[in-house]
């Protein structure tokens, strides 16, 4: 199956965490293995949550509408990966949320869990929330950019913990609130009047953060999706 960008805000959400100082955000992304539903993001966006955490998704319509999480997830409750900055929630399915979900969810078969690398030709598309735009107003408009991968493997501590694990380096920087974002593979590249289309579209990774150094310089690591294989 093949995405659009336009398409693919429908399998996404806004995270924000309401507290002293204002709120936090990040992006999750819904994903559907054997039937069931579940919200994949990165560990360090869900690890503060409280019980005013919401989150913001399209409606039919285009409309943002914001979800107190705990609803959104049936009750569920997030479990992570250990070494990798992932967080999972195996949503259970009830009258108030059922809504919500139908045609949400991502296919498993869609993501690469393979250890093979992210070619450096491949035109690649983070999309999610920085500094929470998009998720207020009038619609719901996620914001995305296009990089390619500037190193498909990397071993570097994790940023919020120092745990040694495996990046996905881009070309680009991330921004605060894209944390926990997808990175596809969009399946297609329009180059002039031309459109080369692939089988599908490929999850490869989800956003962990900016590596940057006092020069300015920035880059985005993006966590790969072959931790997810043996863990979701």
């Amino acid at each position: 199956m093949i995405f659009q960008r336009d398409a693919l805000g429908n399998v996404i959400c806004n995270i924000r965490i309401p507290n002293a100082q204002g709120e936090e955000v990040g992006t999750a992304i819904f994903i559907e293995k054997n039937n069931e539903p579940y919200l994949l993001t990165a560990e360090h966006v869900v690890k503060n949550i409280n019980p005013q955490t919401y989150a913001v998704l399209s409606d039919q319509n285009g409309v943002p509408t914001k979800v107190m999480l705990n609803v959104l997830l049936g009750g569920a409750t997030f479990t992570y990966h250990g070494q990798a900055d992932l967080a999972k929630a195996k949503i259970v399915i009830t009258a108030a949320n059922s809504s919500f979900l139908q045609g949400r969810c991502f296919p498993y078969n869609q993501i690469d869990t393979s250890t093979n690398p992210v070619s450096k030709d491949v035109e690649l598309t983070t999309i999610g929330f920085p500094l929470g735009l998009g998720a207020v107003g009038a619609k719901f408009s996620p914001l995305s950019y296009r990089t390619y991968a500037a190193a498909p493997s990397i071993t570097l501590p994790r940023f919020d913990n120092q745990v040694q694990c495996d990046f996905i380096i881009l070309e680009l920087p991330s921004i605060g609130g894209y944390s926990g974002g997808p990175m596809f593979d969009l399946g297609y590249m329009i180059s002039g009047m031309m459109t080369q289309t692939k089988e599908k579209t490929i999850l490869h990774g989800l956003v962990h953060g900016t590596i940057s150094d006092p020069t300015g310089g920035k880059l985005a690591a993006i966590t790969p999706c072959k931790y997810l294989n043996g863990w979701l």
